[in-house]
């Protein structure tokens, strides 16, 4: 479960983050490229913006949602349930942003919204990580 859990986290921060692919949907899947990113930690951008492609975090969105999901348990780990209650909760939310700027995209209603806090959500997952398997040891 430990050795899943850190690569659920790295997968997480490698996809949402550094390597991206940039895409549309809307006439059909139309790829442009991919970029390697490292900042910003942070980038929203809740109704438009000039990028005007969707990107591929979503699918390090769902590694942290895995991620969450796996260690939140109260039985297992009640020191950490909170922090990784809030956790899934957080990236369940960005998740659901970022699919809705898929189905915007395929209506050819997209104007560039997103919601990239990869860098985040992998510190928090890692201090998560070090509460429940490095400080047992």
């Amino acid at each position: 479960m430990k050795k899943r859990s850190f690569i659920l986290l790295i997968l997480g921060l490698v996809f949402s983050q550094i390597v991206v692919a940039r895409f549309n949907l809307n006439h059909g899947f139309e790829f442009h490229n991919f970029w390697f990113k490292i900042l910003p930690i942070a980038d929203y951008a809740g109704k438009s913006s000039l990028d005007l492609y969707l990107t591929s975090t979503i699918l390090g969105y769902i590694a942290f949602v895995i991620f969450g999901v796996l260690n939140t348990n109260k039985e297992k780990s009640p020191g950490i349930f909170k922090s990784a209650l809030m956790f899934s909760a957080i990236t369940i939310v960005v998740t659901f942003f970022e699919f809705t700027s898929i189905l915007e995209d395929l209506n050819s209603t997209f104007q560039g919204k997103h919601f990239r806090i990869g860098w985040l959500l992998f510190l928090l997952g890692l201090w998560i990580f070090s509460k429940k398997y490095l400080s047992k040891q």
